[in-house]
């Protein structure tokens, strides 16, 4: 463990891009990286961050419109919302059967106009210090979107064939995605692919390294043959993928629900193997309504996941309010994040909730 202080980032000069890419290659950063932008938490918001979020256009007759609860995405499902803009899916482009594939279009991410003026974004988020990411499609949710999910689950085992045309694809669209990213110089992409119940993973691990691996990790290796970082956003019990994950190349794994597979468990088995970027546990330890948890759970984090030179950032859950998160909770989270940001990390404790050496919220942070 790294117990040796590091100069302080502004006196050095060391900009936001330099610690995350720091933090995800366990390279002594000065501190954990930070993101807690979010939408507002009863109108109020910390807009700290070390990211930016470059994105891809999408065509504006697919894009939902102000006050319409249902829309057509470019891959064919039709959602429906009451608040957000991400809906969930009703109605599936492939849902009545795989014969309807032959006639399926998958949309097309390699025309030049869907990245006009990224160049131009990421340049300015690079002036500005930021470590810009960018997303590509799921495999899992991607899947379910368009066959629905009962079909989906079933196709696992009785329909590999057809779900391996899809997850060609999918992997086509993605590569070229990253290729234009990399033009574009951004520093690392992210899927949310949740892939698990609170139980399980959603197929088995044999499924998982037969069908998914291959294109996963042909997806990371184009990554990082142009230098870029791989994140992976995944809700659910995926113990038995870790490996996985691990021997593909992931390079951060973003959890939501990190006590869901154990903060300890984590960082005994994959510290220092590949970097965590987690808010408190946003079912479990949020929803407990309990200021000191989620100090203490903040605290935790940084040190099991974050103490390997590296390995650790936080992310605040984006839609706090959809969790009935408080402007005192989302407060707490931020103030103990801070408190324990720096390295060389203050050592954590079990139900230690407040600082024994009178550390005040961003006293040990920049």
């Amino acid at each position: 463990m790294k117990t040796s202080r590091t100069e302080n980032p502004q006196a050095s000069g060391i900009s936001s891009r330099e610690i995350i890419t720091r933090c995800i290659e366990f390279r002594e950063p000065p501190r954990i990286g930070l993101h807690f932008l979010t939408d507002p938490v009863g109108g109020k918001t910390w807009d700290e961050t070390d990211f930016a979020f470059a994105s891809y256009a999408t065509d504006p007759k697919y894009l939902p419109q102000p006050g319409v609860m249902e829309w057509v995405t470019e891959w064919g499902d039709t959602r429906q919302t009451i608040n957000t803009a991400l809906g969930e899916a009703v109605r599936f482009p492939l849902g009545d059967g795989w014969h309807l594939l032959d006639s399926y279009q998958f949309p097309d991410f390699s025309t030049l106009w869907r990245y006009a003026g990224m160049r131009e974004d990421v340049a300015r988020a690079h002036a500005a210090g930021k470590y810009v990411y960018a997303s590509i499609p799921s495999y899992m949710l991607q899947l379910i979107d368009l066959r629905g999910i009962e079909n989906w689950f079933m196709d696992n085992a009785d329909c590999q064939d057809e779900l391996a045309v899809v997850l060609d694809q999918i992997t086509r669209i993605r590569l070229a995605m990253i290729g234009h990213y990399a033009a574009a110089g951004v520093d690392g992409v992210i899927t949310w692919d949740d892939m698990g119940t609170n139980a399980n993973p959603f197929v088995s691990p044999a499924t998982f390294r037969s069908l998914y691996f291959p294109r996963y990790k042909q997806t990371i290796d184009a990554l990082h043959n142009r230098g870029m970082h791989f994140i992976h956003h995944c809700c659910g019990q995926v113990r038995s993928y870790m490996d996985m994950f691990v021997e593909a190349g992931c390079d951060v794994l973003q959890l939501d629900q990190p006590e869901l597979m154990g903060i300890d468990w984590l960082g005994e088995n994959y510290g220092g193997r590949i970097a965590f970027w987690n808010p408190v546990d946003i079912q479990k330890t949020v929803t407990s309504g309990d200021l000191d948890a989620i100090e203490e759970e903040a605290h935790h984090l940084v040190w099991k996941l974050g103490n390997y030179g590296g390995g650790f950032m936080v992310k605040a859950y984006q839609q706090p309010e959809s969790i009935g998160m408080t402007e005192a909770q989302a407060q707490r989270q931020y103030e103990a994040f801070k408190r324990y940001a720096n390295y060389p990390l203050i050592p954590y404790v079990t139900g230690a909730t407040r600082p024994a050496d009178g550390v005040t919220p961003g006293e040990n942070c920049l």
